[in-house]
């Protein structure tokens, strides 16, 4: 057992390194200042168990208690869950952030990473950010658009290979055509079955919903970009900035220069989020055409001698910003006619 002190916003934190099969507990016990640990199954009979033991020690598993979780994927699911269920307070950090805010630390295993993660629960509590019901619909989403990521990518694999040998040998291409013609039907039925369904748990959030409207209410933004700025943003809820999120997409001007010797070009970062980055450029490329604002904007900057892949970067930018202009005040874009 060891001694903490602090100025609490809960009655008890708990700590929960998931893997697989298992849940490493350390359970921190404001009244005396306390550390307690377990394991548990990572499923339904474990989460009872948990429950009970977590009892023990006063703590009912409610609203009084923040549990925080490393952001590990689809293991973290079940109990995630549960807890919501039970309208305990849920916080998913990032491992990396957990693992800096400790500094150097020595060995590792299961049982002190558990304590790791109670305790920085508890010494950073008024940072949590907390998993709501929104956040189970944007699981959903991310499921959905990782499902339709690969049905893409499965039926450009077979439209292309199918266009390439008709190119070259159009009897042969012919016959692949007619061998894949039901796999193309089908391919791309399950395509739209996967955004319909996408579009309803929307439709279901209000939520989502309504930021969803705000940002396609911008010309020339769709329902793949604002889908895909909802799952990777939780809801707008994170890079609420838009300068953080155009660094995010890796459309954000970066200067390079040193001293005095060294003066590189103004650049974006290759460090980005490279789906996004695609998505991004495809909208752009339609909003210089329908959105009357970015329009204007990127024929004056051609007219005055700027390369066009530098100036369609700029929309791109400014396409990020209007996006989160929109989401913050809560109101749909109304586009402006002078210029810009």
């Amino acid at each position: 057992m060891k001694k903490l002190s602090s100025t609490p916003l809960y009655a008890f934190f708990v700590g929960i390194d998931v893997s697989k099969e298992s849940l490493d507990v350390c359970l921190i016990r404001v009244a005396d200042k306390q550390l307690c640990y377990q394991k548990f199954n990572n499923n339904m009979q474990g989460f009872q168990k948990m429950k009970l033991w977590l009892k023990q020690y006063g703590c009912e598993l409610e609203s009084d208690t923040l549990v925080c979780l490393e952001h590990t994927g689809l293991y973290t699911r079940k109990v995630v869950h549960y807890l919501l269920s039970r309208q305990v307070a849920v916080w998913l950090e990032s491992p990396l952030q957990i693992k800096r805010s400790i500094g150097l630390a020595r060995g590792k295993d299961d049982k002190i990473d558990s304590e790791r993660i109670a305790k920085y629960a508890f010494l950073h509590q008024d940072k949590a950010s907390l998993v709501n019901l929104s956040s189970l619909t944007i699981e959903k989403l991310k499921d959905l658009q990782a499902n339709r990521n690969r049905l893409l990518k499965a039926l450009k694999s077979i439209k292309t290979t199918v266009k390439e040998l008709i190119s070259i040998d159009a009897a042969s291409g012919k016959t692949l055509q007619r061998v894949n013609k039901d796999a193309i039907r089908g391919l791309e039925k399950s395509l739209e079955q996967v955004e319909q369904k996408m579009s309803e748990f929307i439709e279901q959030d209000a939520e989502l919903k309504k930021k969803y409207e705000l940002v396609t209410s911008i010309k020339g933004v769709g329902k793949v970009l604002a889908i895909t700025l909802l799952v990777y943003t939780q809801g707008f809820t994170k890079m609420e900035d838009g300068r953080k999120l155009a660094c995010y997409c890796g459309v954000a001007p970066f200067e390079y220069r040193s001293g005095t010797s060294v003066f590189g070009k103004t650049g974006v970062s290759k460090f980005a989020n490279k789906e996004l980055k695609r998505i991004l450029y495809l909208v752009s490329m339609s909003s210089i055409q329908y959105n009357q604002e970015l329009k204007t904007y990127f024929k004056r900057k051609v007219d005055e001698g700027k390369p066009k892949m530098s100036v369609l970067n700029a929309v791109q930018n400014k396409l990020l910003h209007q996006i989160v202009a929109v989401v913050k005040r809560g109101t749909p874009y109304v586009e402006k006619l002078d210029k810009i």
